[in-house]
């Protein structure tokens, strides 16, 4: 049965602390680069000026939100961050109760494994385990967003949509090609959306990164409108019809253990 979409709070007025949301914005903005940024390239790419992006930094920089190469003047994101990211990993209970079994499954496929939610109209990533030899493969990482209509996650939420709200979606979302294998037929994306519900899985095969095969699965949790979601992702060149069917294998046994586990927390 399909679930009906959890609404997101959207602000109908302007908030208290603007500023904090800049600061945000620029977190974010840092968190996309793998890079070390400019202050120049950090004001042209939020739309602020240069001494309110100053003003901003050196207040982050003063938390431990942001570091800064004195040689360089070029800032990243602060070690304080990874102190917060460590505690909202112990306190977010999906984290912490899919642990052993993802960990279990990326042991088994020895591929990347990724966790992902609902987030408007994005997948979050919340848990990621990898290899060395597959983590340069893929740009996804904890903290990352794909559109749902172009990733394995995100495909295999939106096919427990309700009938209205898949359609309201299909209605209002523009399918911009993230690769040129990327679906931007609405029609087509439909029709793979079904299969999805019949299989219960779904593939994105290139078409969120280029040469990266993924499948992905959701899973139920009691008394929760939330949406999650798990992949396995293998970069293309590795992928074969045997190592398909192993991997899609793995990701409904590991379904059915995450499911089961949830329901008989105590």
């Amino acid at each position: 049965m399909a679930k009906k979409r959890k609404e997101v709070f959207v602000l109908t007025s302007k908030p208290y602390g603007s500023v904090l949301i800049k600061a945000v914005q620029i977190l974010d903005f840092l968190s996309e680069r793998d890079e070390p940024q400019m202050m120049t390239a950090i004001s042209d790419n939020t739309s602020m000026t240069l001494p309110t992006t100053n003003k901003i930094l050196d207040t982050l920089e003063l938390v431990g939100f942001v570091s800064r190469n004195q040689e360089t003047k070029e800032y990243s994101l602060g070690p304080r961050l990874i102190q917060l990211a460590n505690a909202a990993f112990i306190q977010f209970d999906i984290v912490r109760e899919t642990y052993p079994a993802l960990k279990r499954l990326f042991e088994t496929v020895d591929t990347t494994v990724n966790l992902g939610m609902l987030q408007g109209d994005e997948v979050l990533f919340i848990n990621k385990f990898t290899t060395p030899e597959t983590s340069n493969n893929t740009l996804s990482r904890i903290g990352f967003t794909q559109p749902i209509y172009c990733s394995a996650m995100g495909k295999a939420i939106l096919s427990t949509f309700s009938l209205e709200d898949r359609r309201d979606y299909l209605n209002q979302v523009k399918l911009t090609p993230n690769t040129k294998y990327t679906l931007t037929d609405k029609k087509d994306l439909e029709k793979q959306l079904v299969d999805i519900q019949e299989k219960g899985y779904a593939t994105d095969d290139r078409e969120a990164e280029d040469n990266i095969y993924c499948v992905g699965t959701t899973f139920e949790i009691p008394n929760d409108n939330s949406h999650y979601a798990f992949s396995i992702s293998i970069p293309y060149h590795l992928l074969t019809e045997e190592k398909y069917k192993f991997l899609v294998s793995e990701l409904i046994k590991t379904k059915n253990v995450i499911e089961y586990q949830l329901v008989n927390i105590k």
